[in-house]
């Protein structure tokens, strides 16, 4: 399965909501297990079709899973309901390197289509539904930088001074978009395509 390349901050896909699927065919079922193996390739929690370029309402999470551990398969996820709240620093593959503290809900019920066709209500707490917000939020065309607190934005870097190998570094949204921006330009160079 082919690794897809991850849209980046200010690409028009990612500002979009992403359009409902109408029907599970070859193709979708192709897209869905590349985007888990370019969210397992890339170490991410979860992946929304947008950010491999696709405008559909479909996401994959890893972060948690079901019961079994499996990885979760999601065609036209919505939250029908939600409580409390937690505040906890999130980042986005969509989003390199960037940190900043968000403030969601602690626990979520999302229904979803499977790809088989089932129709299922996942009941989730802590990561797994932050995560499952932060997916859905990309079919809205809404990132973490949307929501998070602008004065908590920070680089996570390389350091092998500290104890787990990392140093976050203060940054700002303006800052933040200059970086993604020539980022963009790089890859559009190197034969990528800048929408």
């Amino acid at each position: 399965m082919a690794r897809l390349p991850i849209r980046i901050y200010g690409d028009r896909v990612l500002q979009k909501r992403a359009k409902p699927v109408r029907q599970v065919d070859a193709a979708l079922l192709e897209l869905i297990e590349a985007m888990i193996e370019t969210m397992s390739v890339e170490i991410g929690a979860g992946l929304a079709a947008p950010q491999v370029g696709e405008s559909s309402r479909l996401i994959v999470v890893g972060a948690g899973g079901d019961e079994d551990g499996e990885i979760l398969r999601l065609i036209n996820p919505r939250i029908v309901a939600a409580l409390g709240s937690q505040d906890s620093m999130e980042g986005c593959l969509s989003l390199p390197t960037l940190r900043g503290q968000v403030q969601r809900n602690e626990e979520v019920a999302v229904k979803a289509t499977t790809p088989a066709g089932s129709e299922i209500t996942i009941e989730a707490a802590g990561l797994l539904a932050r995560v499952l917000q932060h997916e859905i939020d990309h079919l809205d065309g809404v990132l973490f930088t949307d929501r998070a607190d602008l004065d908590s934005l920070c680089w996570l870097l390389p350091d092998a001074d500290t104890e787990d190998g990392y140093r976050l570094e203060p940054t700002t949204m303006k800052e933040a978009q200059r970086c993604f921006a020539r980022m963009r330009r790089k890859r559009a160079g190197e034969g990528g395509s800048e929408p």
